[in-house]
Protein backbone atom coordinates (compact mmCIF):
# COMPACT_ATOMS: atom_id res chain seq x y z
CA UNK A 1 0.00 0.00 0.00
CA UNK A 2 1.19 3.50 -0.76
CA UNK A 3 1.37 6.34 1.68
CA UNK A 4 -1.49 8.06 -0.12
CA UNK A 5 -4.07 5.83 1.55
CA UNK A 6 -6.46 8.01 3.64
CA UNK A 7 -6.30 7.59 7.44
CA UNK A 8 -9.12 7.87 10.02
CA UNK A 9 -9.23 11.14 11.89
CA UNK A 10 -8.12 11.00 15.54
CA UNK A 11 -10.69 12.33 17.98
CA UNK A 12 -9.46 14.01 21.10
CA UNK A 13 -11.08 12.60 24.34
CA UNK A 14 -11.61 16.11 25.63
CA UNK A 15 -13.92 17.03 22.80
CA UNK A 16 -17.60 16.16 23.50
CA UNK A 17 -19.23 13.72 21.20
CA UNK A 18 -22.12 15.29 19.34
CA UNK A 19 -25.35 13.44 19.12
CA UNK A 20 -26.11 12.55 15.54
CA UNK A 21 -28.77 10.77 13.66
CA UNK A 22 -26.60 7.64 13.66
CA UNK A 23 -27.40 7.04 17.47
CA UNK A 24 -24.04 7.97 18.96
CA UNK A 25 -24.10 7.87 22.89
CA UNK A 26 -23.73 11.23 24.67
CA UNK A 27 -22.32 12.12 28.13
CA UNK A 28 -25.84 12.92 29.37
CA UNK A 29 -26.96 9.40 28.59
CA UNK A 30 -23.94 8.03 30.44
CA UNK A 31 -24.79 10.10 33.51
CA UNK A 32 -28.40 8.91 33.44
CA UNK A 33 -27.33 5.31 33.18
CA UNK A 34 -24.85 5.73 36.02
CA UNK A 35 -27.54 7.39 38.23
CA UNK A 36 -29.98 4.58 37.51
CA UNK A 37 -27.33 2.00 38.34
CA UNK A 38 -26.58 3.77 41.63
CA UNK A 39 -30.29 3.95 42.44
CA UNK A 40 -30.67 0.23 41.78
CA UNK A 41 -27.73 -0.48 44.08
CA UNK A 42 -29.34 1.62 46.83
CA UNK A 43 -32.63 -0.20 46.36
CA UNK A 44 -30.86 -3.55 46.54
CA UNK A 45 -29.05 -2.50 49.73
CA UNK A 46 -32.34 -1.23 51.18
CA UNK A 47 -34.10 -4.47 50.26
CA UNK A 48 -31.37 -6.57 51.79
CA UNK A 49 -31.25 -4.43 54.92
CA UNK A 50 -35.01 -4.27 55.47
CA UNK A 51 -36.24 -7.59 54.12
CA UNK A 52 -33.59 -10.20 53.36
CA UNK A 53 -31.37 -9.90 56.42
CA UNK A 54 -34.28 -9.72 58.96
CA UNK A 55 -35.88 -12.73 57.24
CA UNK A 56 -32.60 -14.65 57.39
CA UNK A 57 -32.23 -13.82 61.09
CA UNK A 58 -35.83 -14.87 61.76
CA UNK A 59 -35.29 -18.05 59.77
CA UNK A 60 -32.17 -18.89 61.77
CA UNK A 61 -34.02 -18.19 65.03
CA UNK A 62 -37.12 -20.25 64.26
CA UNK A 63 -35.22 -23.16 62.70
CA UNK A 64 -32.22 -23.48 65.00
CA UNK A 65 -32.83 -21.47 68.21
CA UNK A 66 -36.53 -21.30 69.11
CA UNK A 67 -37.58 -23.87 71.73
CA UNK A 68 -40.83 -25.74 71.21
CA UNK A 69 -43.43 -24.79 73.81
CA UNK A 70 -46.28 -27.12 74.72
CA UNK A 71 -49.58 -25.68 75.91
CA UNK A 72 -51.98 -27.27 78.40
CA UNK A 73 -55.43 -25.71 78.61
CA UNK A 74 -58.37 -25.82 81.03
CA UNK A 75 -61.66 -24.01 81.55
CA UNK A 76 -63.08 -23.36 85.00
CA UNK A 77 -65.90 -21.36 86.59
CA UNK A 78 -66.65 -20.15 90.10
CA UNK A 79 -70.17 -21.20 91.10
CA UNK A 80 -72.27 -19.92 93.98
CA UNK A 81 -73.91 -22.67 95.99
CA UNK A 82 -76.00 -20.48 98.28
CA UNK A 83 -79.41 -19.08 97.49
CA UNK A 84 -78.53 -15.40 97.35
CA UNK A 85 -77.61 -15.30 93.68
CA UNK A 86 -80.43 -17.66 92.71
CA UNK A 87 -83.00 -15.17 93.96
CA UNK A 88 -81.65 -12.56 91.56
CA UNK A 89 -82.58 -14.65 88.51
CA UNK A 90 -86.12 -15.19 87.25
CA UNK A 91 -87.67 -18.50 88.18
CA UNK A 92 -88.02 -19.57 84.55
CA UNK A 93 -84.31 -18.97 83.92
CA UNK A 94 -83.40 -21.08 86.93
CA UNK A 95 -85.70 -23.86 85.72
CA UNK A 96 -84.17 -23.79 82.25
CA UNK A 97 -80.55 -23.69 83.34
CA UNK A 98 -80.85 -25.94 86.37
CA UNK A 99 -77.58 -24.53 87.78
CA UNK A 100 -76.51 -21.73 89.98
CA UNK A 101 -75.04 -18.75 88.13
CA UNK A 102 -71.36 -18.04 87.96
CA UNK A 103 -69.83 -15.51 90.30
CA UNK A 104 -68.19 -12.97 87.99
CA UNK A 105 -66.52 -10.97 90.73
CA UNK A 106 -64.88 -14.02 92.34
CA UNK A 107 -63.85 -15.32 88.90
CA UNK A 108 -62.03 -12.06 88.20
CA UNK A 109 -60.38 -12.32 91.63
CA UNK A 110 -59.25 -15.82 90.68
CA UNK A 111 -57.84 -14.57 87.37
CA UNK A 112 -55.65 -12.04 89.14
CA UNK A 113 -54.59 -14.61 91.73
CA UNK A 114 -53.48 -17.08 89.04
CA UNK A 115 -51.20 -14.44 87.51
CA UNK A 116 -49.92 -13.18 90.86
CA UNK A 117 -46.66 -13.58 92.74
CA UNK A 118 -48.43 -15.81 95.27
CA UNK A 119 -49.20 -18.42 92.62
CA UNK A 120 -45.65 -18.25 91.28
CA UNK A 121 -44.28 -18.78 94.79
CA UNK A 122 -46.56 -21.79 95.24
CA UNK A 123 -45.40 -23.26 91.91
CA UNK A 124 -41.77 -22.74 92.84
CA UNK A 125 -42.28 -24.35 96.21
CA UNK A 126 -44.02 -27.40 94.75
CA UNK A 127 -42.64 -27.86 91.22
CA UNK A 128 -39.61 -25.55 91.13
CA UNK A 129 -41.29 -23.90 88.15
CA UNK A 130 -38.67 -21.22 87.50
CA UNK A 131 -35.86 -23.79 87.30
CA UNK A 132 -37.66 -25.43 84.38
CA UNK A 133 -36.85 -22.36 82.25
CA UNK A 134 -33.81 -20.83 83.96
CA UNK A 135 -30.43 -21.15 82.30
CA UNK A 136 -31.71 -22.20 78.85
CA UNK A 137 -29.52 -19.89 76.78
CA UNK A 138 -30.50 -21.37 73.40
CA UNK A 139 -33.70 -19.36 72.93
CA UNK A 140 -32.85 -15.67 73.46
CA UNK A 141 -36.51 -14.55 73.50
CA UNK A 142 -37.49 -17.02 76.23
CA UNK A 143 -34.36 -16.93 78.33
CA UNK A 144 -34.47 -16.51 82.08
CA UNK A 145 -31.40 -16.01 84.20
CA UNK A 146 -30.88 -18.26 87.21
CA UNK A 147 -30.26 -15.12 89.28
CA UNK A 148 -33.28 -13.22 87.93
CA UNK A 149 -35.08 -10.93 90.34
CA UNK A 150 -38.57 -11.64 91.61
CA UNK A 151 -39.99 -8.98 89.29
CA UNK A 152 -38.29 -10.51 86.23
CA UNK A 153 -39.51 -13.97 87.22
CA UNK A 154 -43.06 -12.69 87.58
CA UNK A 155 -42.91 -10.95 84.19
CA UNK A 156 -41.60 -14.16 82.57
CA UNK A 157 -44.27 -16.20 84.37
CA UNK A 158 -47.05 -13.93 83.11
CA UNK A 159 -45.82 -14.43 79.54
CA UNK A 160 -46.31 -18.20 79.80
CA UNK A 161 -49.37 -18.45 82.08
CA UNK A 162 -52.52 -16.72 80.89
CA UNK A 163 -56.06 -16.56 82.27
CA UNK A 164 -58.76 -15.02 80.09
CA UNK A 165 -62.33 -14.43 81.28
CA UNK A 166 -65.09 -15.05 78.74
CA UNK A 167 -67.86 -12.53 79.33
CA UNK A 168 -70.37 -14.55 77.31
CA UNK A 169 -69.99 -17.94 79.01
CA UNK A 170 -68.58 -16.81 82.36
CA UNK A 171 -65.71 -19.30 82.02
CA UNK A 172 -62.08 -18.67 82.85
CA UNK A 173 -59.76 -20.05 80.15
CA UNK A 174 -56.35 -20.93 81.60
CA UNK A 175 -53.33 -21.80 79.45
CA UNK A 176 -49.87 -22.85 80.63
CA UNK A 177 -46.85 -23.04 78.33
CA UNK A 178 -43.86 -25.24 79.12
CA UNK A 179 -40.93 -26.89 77.39
CA UNK A 180 -42.25 -30.32 78.29
CA UNK A 181 -45.87 -31.51 77.77
CA UNK A 182 -46.02 -33.42 81.05
CA UNK A 183 -44.68 -30.42 82.98
CA UNK A 184 -47.28 -28.14 81.36
CA UNK A 185 -50.11 -30.45 82.44
CA UNK A 186 -48.66 -30.91 85.93
CA UNK A 187 -48.31 -27.14 86.36
CA UNK A 188 -51.90 -26.53 85.30
CA UNK A 189 -53.17 -29.29 87.62
CA UNK A 190 -51.40 -27.66 90.53
CA UNK A 191 -52.72 -24.22 89.57
CA UNK A 192 -56.30 -25.55 89.60
CA UNK A 193 -55.86 -27.24 92.99
CA UNK A 194 -54.36 -24.11 94.48
CA UNK A 195 -57.12 -22.01 92.88
CA UNK A 196 -59.79 -24.21 94.45
CA UNK A 197 -58.23 -23.62 97.85
CA UNK A 198 -58.14 -19.90 97.12
CA UNK A 199 -61.86 -19.86 96.19
CA UNK A 200 -62.79 -21.82 99.33
CA UNK A 201 -60.64 -19.61 101.52
CA UNK A 202 -62.12 -16.49 99.93
CA UNK A 203 -65.65 -17.75 100.61
CA UNK A 204 -64.92 -18.78 104.18
CA UNK A 205 -63.02 -15.58 104.83
CA UNK A 206 -66.09 -13.58 103.87
CA UNK A 207 -68.25 -15.91 105.97
CA UNK A 208 -65.90 -15.53 108.94
CA UNK A 209 -66.09 -11.76 108.61
CA UNK A 210 -69.87 -11.98 108.66
CA UNK A 211 -69.74 -14.22 111.75
CA UNK A 212 -67.33 -11.82 113.45
CA UNK A 213 -69.60 -8.90 112.62
CA UNK A 214 -72.65 -10.79 113.92
CA UNK A 215 -70.79 -11.66 117.13
CA UNK A 216 -69.84 -8.02 117.67
CA UNK A 217 -73.44 -6.92 117.07
CA UNK A 218 -74.70 -9.60 119.46
CA UNK A 219 -72.29 -8.50 122.19
CA UNK A 220 -73.37 -4.88 121.72
CA UNK A 221 -77.06 -5.84 121.77
CA UNK A 222 -76.53 -7.93 124.90
CA UNK A 223 -74.83 -5.02 126.67
CA UNK A 224 -77.66 -2.67 125.69
CA UNK A 225 -80.27 -5.17 126.83
CA UNK A 226 -78.62 -5.66 130.23
CA UNK A 227 -78.21 -1.91 130.62
CA UNK A 228 -81.90 -1.28 129.93
CA UNK A 229 -82.90 -4.09 132.27
CA UNK A 230 -80.78 -2.65 135.10
CA UNK A 231 -82.30 0.77 134.54
CA UNK A 232 -85.82 -0.65 134.85
CA UNK A 233 -84.91 -2.55 138.03
CA UNK A 234 -83.34 0.54 139.57
CA UNK A 235 -86.39 2.61 138.65
CA UNK A 236 -88.75 0.05 140.21
CA UNK A 237 -86.65 -0.11 143.35
CA UNK A 238 -86.48 3.67 143.76
CA UNK A 239 -90.22 4.27 143.18
CA UNK A 240 -91.50 1.12 144.90
CA UNK A 241 -93.52 0.16 141.85
CA UNK A 242 -93.45 -3.09 139.98
CA UNK A 243 -95.38 -1.55 137.10
CA UNK A 244 -95.97 2.18 137.26
CA UNK A 245 -98.40 2.03 134.37
CA UNK A 246 -100.51 -0.60 136.06
CA UNK A 247 -100.37 1.39 139.32
CA UNK A 248 -101.55 4.50 137.46
CA UNK A 249 -104.43 2.55 135.94
CA UNK A 250 -105.39 1.21 139.37
CA UNK A 251 -105.20 4.72 140.79
CA UNK A 252 -107.45 5.99 138.01
CA UNK A 253 -109.91 3.21 138.84
CA UNK A 254 -109.91 4.27 142.50
CA UNK A 255 -110.51 7.89 141.51
CA UNK A 256 -113.39 6.85 139.28
CA UNK A 257 -114.93 4.89 142.16
CA UNK A 258 -114.50 7.85 144.54
CA UNK A 259 -116.11 10.19 142.04
CA UNK A 260 -118.98 7.76 141.61
CA UNK A 261 -119.45 7.46 145.36
CA UNK A 262 -119.24 11.25 145.69
CA UNK A 263 -121.94 11.76 143.10
CA UNK A 264 -124.11 9.20 144.86
CA UNK A 265 -123.48 10.85 148.24
CA UNK A 266 -124.50 14.26 146.88
CA UNK A 267 -127.68 12.80 145.52
CA UNK A 268 -128.48 11.14 148.82
CA UNK A 269 -127.74 14.41 150.69
CA UNK A 270 -130.24 16.27 148.54
CA UNK A 271 -132.80 13.60 149.22
CA UNK A 272 -132.22 13.81 152.97
CA UNK A 273 -132.43 17.63 152.96
CA UNK A 274 -135.73 17.37 151.19
CA UNK A 275 -137.15 15.23 153.97
CA UNK A 276 -135.15 16.33 157.04
CA UNK A 277 -133.84 19.50 158.54
CA UNK A 278 -130.23 20.56 158.16
CA UNK A 279 -129.40 19.67 161.74
CA UNK A 280 -130.65 16.13 161.48
CA UNK A 281 -128.05 13.52 162.38
CA UNK A 282 -128.49 11.72 159.06
CA UNK A 283 -127.83 14.95 157.13
CA UNK A 284 -124.70 15.76 159.14
CA UNK A 285 -123.43 12.18 158.67
CA UNK A 286 -123.92 12.37 154.95
CA UNK A 287 -122.18 15.75 154.80
CA UNK A 288 -119.25 14.31 156.75
CA UNK A 289 -119.09 11.41 154.31
CA UNK A 290 -119.10 13.79 151.35
CA UNK A 291 -116.27 15.87 152.83
CA UNK A 292 -114.23 12.71 153.39
CA UNK A 293 -114.81 11.58 149.83
CA UNK A 294 -113.84 14.99 148.48
CA UNK A 295 -110.66 15.07 150.54
CA UNK A 296 -109.70 11.55 149.49
CA UNK A 297 -110.46 12.37 145.85
CA UNK A 298 -108.24 15.45 146.03
CA UNK A 299 -105.41 13.41 147.49
CA UNK A 300 -105.73 10.73 144.84
CA UNK A 301 -105.88 13.28 142.03
CA UNK A 302 -102.85 15.02 143.42
CA UNK A 303 -100.93 11.75 143.55
CA UNK A 304 -102.01 10.77 140.05
CA UNK A 305 -101.76 14.06 138.14
CA UNK A 306 -99.22 16.84 138.42
CA UNK A 307 -97.63 19.43 136.18
CA UNK A 308 -94.35 19.83 138.06
CA UNK A 309 -93.95 17.10 140.64
CA UNK A 310 -91.53 14.33 139.81
CA UNK A 311 -92.91 11.85 142.31
CA UNK A 312 -96.45 11.90 141.03
CA UNK A 313 -97.81 8.79 139.45
CA UNK A 314 -98.39 10.22 135.99
CA UNK A 315 -94.75 11.38 135.77
CA UNK A 316 -93.51 8.10 137.17
CA UNK A 317 -95.72 6.15 134.75
CA UNK A 318 -94.45 8.18 131.78
CA UNK A 319 -90.86 7.60 132.79
CA UNK A 320 -91.51 3.92 133.33
CA UNK A 321 -93.24 3.66 129.96
CA UNK A 322 -90.19 5.16 128.24
CA UNK A 323 -87.89 2.74 130.03
CA UNK A 324 -90.21 -0.10 129.14
CA UNK A 325 -90.22 0.83 125.43
CA UNK A 326 -86.41 1.14 125.40
CA UNK A 327 -86.17 -2.22 127.11
CA UNK A 328 -88.42 -3.90 124.53
CA UNK A 329 -86.38 -2.39 121.70
CA UNK A 330 -83.19 -3.66 123.28
CA UNK A 331 -84.78 -7.07 123.76
CA UNK A 332 -85.92 -7.29 120.13
CA UNK A 333 -82.50 -6.14 118.93
CA UNK A 334 -80.88 -8.82 121.06
CA UNK A 335 -83.19 -11.49 119.62
CA UNK A 336 -82.43 -10.40 116.05
CA UNK A 337 -78.70 -10.42 116.78
CA UNK A 338 -78.94 -13.97 118.10
CA UNK A 339 -80.78 -15.11 114.95
CA UNK A 340 -78.31 -13.28 112.70
CA UNK A 341 -75.37 -14.96 114.42
CA UNK A 342 -76.95 -18.39 114.05
CA UNK A 343 -77.59 -17.78 110.35
CA UNK A 344 -74.04 -16.51 109.82
CA UNK A 345 -72.60 -19.61 111.49
CA UNK A 346 -74.76 -21.85 109.32
CA UNK A 347 -73.63 -20.05 106.18
CA UNK A 348 -70.01 -20.23 107.32
CA UNK A 349 -70.26 -24.00 107.64
CA UNK A 350 -71.46 -24.29 104.05
CA UNK A 351 -69.31 -24.32 100.93
CA UNK A 352 -70.63 -21.02 99.61
CA UNK A 353 -68.58 -20.98 96.38
CA UNK A 354 -66.83 -23.76 94.55
CA UNK A 355 -64.48 -24.03 91.60
CA UNK A 356 -66.03 -26.09 88.82
CA UNK A 357 -63.64 -27.57 86.25
CA UNK A 358 -65.48 -27.55 82.92
CA UNK A 359 -62.49 -28.69 80.81
CA UNK A 360 -59.72 -30.61 82.56
CA UNK A 361 -56.03 -29.91 81.84
CA UNK A 362 -54.90 -31.81 78.74
CA UNK A 363 -51.59 -33.48 77.92
CA UNK A 364 -50.47 -31.78 74.68
CA UNK A 365 -49.30 -34.08 71.88
CA UNK A 366 -47.38 -31.51 69.88
CA UNK A 367 -45.87 -28.12 70.43
CA UNK A 368 -48.28 -25.29 69.75
CA UNK A 369 -45.62 -22.57 69.86
CA UNK A 370 -43.76 -21.16 68.15
CA UNK A 371 -45.85 -21.19 64.96
CA UNK A 372 -42.84 -21.03 62.67
CA UNK A 373 -44.41 -20.88 59.21
CA UNK A 374 -47.14 -18.49 60.31
CA UNK A 375 -44.67 -16.18 62.05
CA UNK A 376 -42.23 -16.22 59.13
CA UNK A 377 -44.95 -15.48 56.61
CA UNK A 378 -46.37 -12.69 58.78
CA UNK A 379 -42.92 -11.21 59.27
CA UNK A 380 -42.25 -11.31 55.52
CA UNK A 381 -45.51 -9.51 54.75
CA UNK A 382 -44.79 -6.85 57.36
CA UNK A 383 -41.21 -6.35 56.13
CA UNK A 384 -42.37 -6.02 52.54
CA UNK A 385 -44.97 -3.45 53.56
CA UNK A 386 -42.37 -1.46 55.49
CA UNK A 387 -39.96 -1.72 52.58
CA UNK A 388 -42.60 -0.50 50.12
CA UNK A 389 -43.56 2.43 52.34
CA UNK A 390 -39.88 3.36 52.78
CA UNK A 391 -39.28 3.29 49.02
CA UNK A 392 -42.33 5.45 48.46
CA UNK A 393 -41.10 8.02 50.99
CA UNK A 394 -37.61 8.08 49.49
CA UNK A 395 -39.01 8.49 45.96
CA UNK A 396 -41.21 11.36 47.11
CA UNK A 397 -38.25 13.11 48.72
CA UNK A 398 -36.12 12.71 45.54
CA UNK A 399 -38.92 14.03 43.32
CA UNK A 400 -39.29 17.14 45.49
CA UNK A 401 -35.52 17.58 45.48
CA UNK A 402 -35.42 17.55 41.66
Amino acid sequence: MSDSTPQSPVTSPSVPIAAGPSGTVTDLDLEDSQAQAAQRRRQRRLFWGMVVIPMLLALVYYVFLADSRYVSQAQVAVRQTNGESSQALPGLAMMLTGTNPTSREETLYLREYIRSQDMLDALNARLDWTAHFAGRWRDPLYWLSRDASAEDQLTFYQRLVNARFDEETGLLNITVEALDPAFAQESLDFILKTSEGFVNELSHRMAREQVRFAEDELAKAHRDYESQRDRILDFQRQNQFLDAGESARNRATIIAELESRLVTAHAELKALKARLSSDAPAVRTKQTEIRALEQQLAVENKRLLSDQGQNNLNVVAAQFRKLEVDGKIAEETYKLAVVALQNARIEASKKIRSLVTVVSPNLPDEALYPRRLYNLFTLMVVLLLVYGITRFIIASIEDHRD
